[in-house]
Formats: structure tokens, sequence, C-alpha cells
């Protein structure tokens, strides 16, 4: 009998499932809102409709899965699926998803924050696919990070290792407050999704937004890279979209300030999965090598 997964990715606007076999084959793709707004019940409602819109594309029935895996937007306890907190969806307080999701379903069910889950994917089947040592950083709404090793996710001790965009700068501010899509609005009054067209115009606004931004990026990242020693990290989000504008600084700036060996060794690529790296790193939580 073939095994099937669904893997979930829940956003604060939208639910992305999709549904693989044992093979990882895609066989059905599903999103729809979040509808965050409406509260906890109907947030469990629309993720269960998207777990049997999946179902039915991938021509079986829920009770035929396998497993569940779902990526989050907060800090989670992976062992109990205990979700503490997601800012974006309105009473997510101590959610205990692990047993809700498996008490419908009647099935094994993996909780993991969504940039872990996203990390996870680009190490096993993205970007970073080969790679031992993988650091994954997405740059979007907000900051997310993952720490992978050997094909795992790395949790620290109490499981919140990879809060990266959490960490405070020197003018005591965190990291994310600075340098997310949001923050570069408020700061130059672009958005992060007009920077590649007003760059491309040579809009001096636009400039002045790519060197704050690719200096905070190409900083933070020489000190993972001297703290860590990765093989590769992998850039997404939002901002990933800028490619070689991006990267290219990023690149020279960590090569200029991260320490010896670190600074020579690592590579600095984009996110190869793009949107879909949640729901298939959700897959991944499941699958082999888990």
């Amino acid at each position: 009998m073939a095994d099937f997964f669904a893997g979930v990715d829940l956003g604060g606007t939208k639910i992305l499932t999709v549904v693989v076999d044992k093979n990882r084959n895609l066989l059905g793709r599903t999103k729809i809102p979040t509808e965050a707004e409406s509260g906890v019940t109907r947030v469990f409602s629309n993720i269960s409709a998207s777990i049997c819109s999946s179902c039915k594309e991938a021509g079986i029935a829920p009770e035929e899965l396998s497993g569940i895996g779902i990526g989050v937007p907060g800090p989670v306890d992976p062992e109990s699926g205990l979700v503490y907190d997601c800012p974006n969806l309105s009473g997510w307080k101590d959610i205990e998803v692990k047993k809700i999701l498996s008490d419908e379903f009647k099935v094994p069910v993996a909780v993991e924050n969504d940039a872990r889950v996203a990390g996870l994917a680009e190490a096993r089947i993205g970007a970073a696919r080969g790679c031992n040592h993988v650091f994954y950083i997405t740059v979007s709404t907000g900051i997310g990070a993952a720490i992978i090793v050997d094909g795992r996710i790395y949790h620290g001790f109490g499981g919140g290792a990879g809060e990266f965009g959490r960490m405070r700068l020197l003018n005591r501010d965190i990291m994310e407050k600075s340098f997310s899509g949001p923050s570069i609005e408020r700061l130059f009054g672009i958005p992060a999704t007009a920077l590649a067209a007003l760059l491309e115009k040579g809009d001096p606004g636009a400039e002045r937004a790519l060197e704050f931004l690719t200096n905070g990026l190409g900083i933070f990242l020489a000190n993972v890279t001297t703290l860590l020693n990765p093989e590769i990290i992998v850039i997404g989000g939002g901002v990933s979209s800028l490619g070689e504008t991006l990267l290219a600084p990023v690149r020279r700036i960590v090569s200029e300030y991260a320490f010896s060996i670190s600074a020579r060794q690592v590579k600095i690529v984009r996110a190869g999965l793009g949107t879909e790296s949640g729901a298939f790193g959700a897959t991944e939580l499941l699958l082999a090598n888990n």
C-alpha cells in the first residue's frame, strides 16, 4: 500500500497544503484563505478543508493519509506539538495543534515553525540539496531562519534555536524590525515588492533602500557564518526575488567580514522552492531521514 502525506503551510493570509506520496511525488495542492481574524476555530476548519481538498485532488480519502505535517508562524514545542503564540493569527496562544489534528484525522501529526520547515525543504530537496550544514533565512513580512545539520532541524536545548529575526542589534531593536519588508517600506517609503522595478529605473530611493538592506543582511550573515560555519546559506522570502541584485553585494560583505575559513567556504544562494517550501517542508517532517 502506498504511503501518502499531507503538508500544511499555515500563514497569516493563506493556507497552502500539498499531498505527496512516499517518493515525494506531488499528488494534490490546495491554496485557500486563512481567515486569521475569524479566530482559532475557523482557522482549524480551513486547515481541515485544505487537507480534504488536497486529498480529493490526489484521488485518495483523508483516511488514507499516513501522516500530516504542519508549519506554523510562531514558536513551537516540536515534541508536544504545542504552539505558544502566533502573532498573525487571532487567539493563537498555547494551541495544541498536534492533538487537535491527530484527533480529527486519526494519523500522526508533526508540528514545526514555518521557517524551520522551509529550511528543511531547501536542505533536502531544494537549493541546498546534498549539503550537510545549512543555514536558511527568509526575509519577507518578518525574518525567520533555520539551522539544518545532516538533513535535520537543529532545535537547541528547549526547541527555540533559529529565531535569528529576534536577535538584538546594537540599538536594542530586533533584526526583523529593521530589515524586513515592512521595515524597508517604513524607513524608505518603498514597498519591498516594488524595489526591483524601481531599481531597474535607477530610482535613488530604491538604491538607498537596497544598500541599507544588503549591508544589514550582509553583516548579519557574516556573523552567522563566523558562528556556525555553514556550508551554504539559502535566502528565501519576498526579497529573494531580487536575485543577484541582492545576493552579489551580500556575498561581498560576508566575504569581507566573516572570519577566516568560514568566509572562503560558504555559498550564498537563492531559495529553490519559492512559495512552496513551507508545504513541502511540512511533509519532510514525516518522510525519510526525519
